[in-house]
């Protein structure tokens, strides 16, 4: 037997103290038309274009009331594939809904993306909680990819080049052609690695 989630939004299911004045409609919740959902470092604040691996991350959307009612309680739903097996799924609730011409920020935290070479496919849905077969509005897809980091510390640290780095700079203290030798092996090496991406 299926099991249903109920809700009880505050005004919405009207009482002896309950009248006309407390009805709420989620129909005109919105998302922005154009770069509406995203992929933020610091919890909204900035949109990062191009995420990149070893950061951590939120995936963010703004949502306006954009009619004349209150909205009552709502949750936005976050799915993260293309190949990211399996999807990363999460939401962002509202229980206080929106007043109309109200916004807010849905924000949910997702972490850093692995240091592997993917396409990933971003999306953002709001739903009512009383319907969640039917998204009232989706956010426009966000299709990225995040590449491998062959340059920088973060690199060194997930692909076992510290070795080497370590190696040069014990070996640089004490003799100087050594460490002329593991620079041009370190250049050869990080060419190679640019080819073979």
């Amino acid at each position: 037997m299926k099991q249903a989630k109920f809700y009880f939004p505050n005004g919405d299911n009207s009482g002896a103290d309950g009248g006309s004045d407390k009805k709420t409609d989620n129909t005109q919740l919105r998302t922005p038309e154009k770069d509406s959902v995203y992929v933020s470092p610091d919890g909204g604040t900035t949109n990062e274009s191009f995420p990149k691996q070893g950061v951590e991350y939120d995936f963010c959307v703004d949502v306006t009331n954009t009619g004349k009612l209150p909205s009552g309680p709502f949750y936005v739903h976050f799915t993260l594939s293309g190949d990211q097996n399996p999807p990363f799924e999460q939401d962002f609730k509202q229980d206080d809904g929106l007043d109309a011409g109200q916004s807010v920020k849905a924000v949910v935290h997702f972490g850093s993306f692995p240091n592997e070479f993917k396409d990933y496919l971003l999306e953002a849905c709001i739903y009512s909680p009383s319907a969640p077969e039917t998204p009232i509005n989706c956010a426009g897809t966000f299709d990225f990819p995040v590449n491998t980091e062959d340059t920088g510390s973060s690199s060194s640290d997930s692909t076992g080049n510290t070795d080497n780095s370590s190696g040069s700079s014990d070996s640089s203290t004490d003799n100087p052609d050594v460490s002329a030798v593991n620079a041009a092996t370190s250049s050869g090496s990080a060419s190679a690695d640019n080819a073979s991406a």
